[in-house]
């Protein structure tokens, strides 16, 4: 019997455990606000086994960490602050089969109705074209009018109205909602509508936009089911929209389930927590952070987000002139040091070459302690008894070693010349041996230059 009593326990106790694993919270990373980063704020939902959204929960049920790197929450809210929503509608030609545009249109108004002093909401409907027939306010009547002179017509631009949403929703901080619903495709490309009728930009360009943006979807499929180009939705491409940027996919048989399911989102955003922490890695080198949540002890939930800042250069002027000036300061550099090093040899007046015995104004020891090597400049000497004559008609010419007399054009004599080396040290002065290439006092390099005429003396 006592072997028999842990067996019995076993038994007993096995349908329990699937009810209470079912009980543990969901959690989903909804949105991450990078707005005043470092600081990073996450909108978590957690909902229980029945989908609705559970509230009570305190910052010691959450568990946060960033690449693998647990990290502090410091401010804790637990429900989400004012919430800018923008409702992207279609009013395509399809949207009047069935009653859809009623459902959308009710729909939106129970979306409305749920609105917090606090809240903003703009709404967008598109078919060819994207609109914003209201923008973002706090005023309920406002948001019902607008919505009440919604027509369908036209074709679906579905792509498009993704990036006229994320537009829509930019520069403004805090939580952000984008929901759209479509009852059909995208014209572009499609086989039942003209391409003219459909998005100028492609679906992965779409996506693209929204997750560089930050901007999750809710997206609502309506309808039928369709796929390759024929009516219907694609659920594929609806739930790769919304999966791609974070978002949740919904889909809504009929037009009359749309309305409660507006409520239940318009509730599970404003019972949603924020957590705020700042980054374990505080750098402005547009590389993705990975970000995993947990609430009590169920399954983690992922997000993630891209520092946007490096990204942002493109678009800062001043930013990428701050980049750039390390790079001029690179480049501009080796030519200061070539203009020092030019200075330290030796002065010079208005660019010419000291004249001979000129001395350098810094000593010959001290410059030899650093390493570095003298340079003697090369010996120009102008020792001119008279002006240059002509040969024939003595009349002055014009410049020193001219070949032809200006006055009576006589080709003159070319003067012979021998090169001169120097016989004392520029730098310190000392004799110098004949033939010698290096002062044997202080080291200086002794430079063959300047010229005498034949007969004139050796200084």
């Amino acid at each position: 019997m006592r072997r028999m009593l842990p067996l019995l326990l076993t038994l007993l106790l096995l349908p329990a455990l699937p009810a209470y694993a079912q009980a543990q919270p969901s959690a989903r990373v909804a949105q991450v606000d990078t707005s005043h980063y470092p600081e990073v704020t996450l909108y978590v939902s957690v909902t229980g086994p029945d989908g609705k959204p559970i509230g009570g929960l305190a910052a010691r049920d959450f568990s946060v960490t960033e690449d693998g790197q647990p990290v502090t929450i410091g401010d804790f809210a637990g429900a989400s602050g004012p919430v800018a929503t923008a409702l992207v509608i279609d009013q395509s030609g399809s949207m009047a089969e069935n009653g859809k545009i009623d459902g959308a249109q009710e729909a939106a108004r129970a979306f409305v109705s749920q609105m917090r002093s606090g809240d903003q909401t703009a709404v967008i409907t598109f078919n060819s074209q994207s609109r914003t027939i209201q923008g973002f306010t706090n005023s309920q009547d406002t948001l019902l009018r607008a919505i009440d002179h919604i027509r369908p017509d036209g074709g679906t631009a579905l792509y498009d109205s993704v990036i006229a949403g994320v537009d829509a929703l930019k520069g403004i901080g805090g939580r952000r909602a984008l929901l759209l619903l479509t009852d059909g495709q995208d014209c572009r490309g499609s086989l039942t509508c003209p391409d003219s009728y459909g998005s100028r930009n492609s679906l992965e360009q779409a996506i693209a936009y929204a997750t560089q943006s930050g901007q999750p979807l809710y997206v609502v499929g309506l309808g039928d089911r369709g796929s390759d180009g024929r009516d219907g939705i694609d659920e594929a491409v609806l739930q790769r929209i919304a999966q791609e940027t974070g978002g949740e996919y919904f889909y809504a048989p009929s037009a009359d389930q749309l309305a409660q399911l507006y409520r239940q989102l318009s509730a599970g955003i404003q019972q949603e927590y924020a957590l705020t922490y700042r980054s374990p890695r505080p750098f402005y080198d547009g590389t993705r952070r990975d970000i995993r949540v947990s609430v009590g002890g169920a399954p983690a939930a992922t997000g993630g987000y891209v520092e946007q800042h490096l990204i942002n250069v493109r678009s800062d002027p001043l930013v990428g002139l701050l980049l750039l000036l390390p790079i001029l300061g690179a480049l501009l550099l080796p030519a200061l040091g070539r203009r020092r090093m030019a200075n330290d040899q030796g002065p010079a007046t208005n660019g010419q070459q000291p004249a001979y015995g000129d001395v350098p104004t810094h000593s010959a020891p001290a410059a030899l302690a650093t390493g570095a090597t003298i340079m003697q400049p090369a010996s120009v000497l102008v020792i001119p008894s008279d002006i240059a004559r002509c040969q024939d008609c003595d009349a002055p010419l014009l410049r020193a070693g001219a070949r032809f007399c200006s006055e009576c054009g006589t080709p003159q004599p070319a003067p012979a010349v021998v090169s001169l080396r120097r016989v004392f040290c520029d730098q310190c002065g000392r004799p110098l041996r004949d033939g010698a290439q290096f002062c044997s006092h202080c080291g200086a390099t002794v430079v063959v230059g300047g010229f005498l005429r034949e007969g004139d003396a050796l200084p």
